[in-house]
C-alpha cells in the first residue's frame, strides 16, 4: 500500500507513508529473527542481515536521518523478494 500510493507521497514532508515505512523495516527486521529453521536457505543472497538491522537502529532510534532511497528501495524491492522467497 505504500508502494501504491507512490513515491511523491511518501517524499512528502512529514508524510505518513513514509511513517509507515520506517514501522514495516523496523518489525522486518523481527521476522528476520524468526525466520523457521530450513528456511533461512531461501533468503536472498544478497541480503545483508548486518544492514538490515543498521537500518532498523537508524529509523527506530533516529541516530541520524536515513536517506530516504534506501527506505524506498526496501520497501519497493527488498522487503518484497524476501517475503516471495520465504512463503514460495
Amino acid at each position: 500500500m505504500i508502494v501504491e500510493r507512490g513515491r511523491d507521497e511518501f517524499g512528502a514532508p512529514r508524510s505518513l507513508t513514509y511513517r509507515a515505512a520506517e514501522a514495516v523495516i523496523i518489525h522486518f527486521d523481527d521476522l528476520l529473527g524468526r525466520v523457521p529453521t530450513g528456511r533461512e536457505a531461501r533468503l536472498p543472497s544478497d541480503l545483508s542481515l548486518a544492514a538490515v538491522r543498521k537500518t532498523r537502529n537508524i529509523l527506530s532510534h533516529d541516530y541520524r536521518k536515513a536517506r530516504k532511497e534506501i527506505v524506498w528501495d526496501a520497501i519497493e524491492h527488498r522487503i518484497p523478494a524476501v517475503i516471495l522467497a520465504l512463503v514460495d
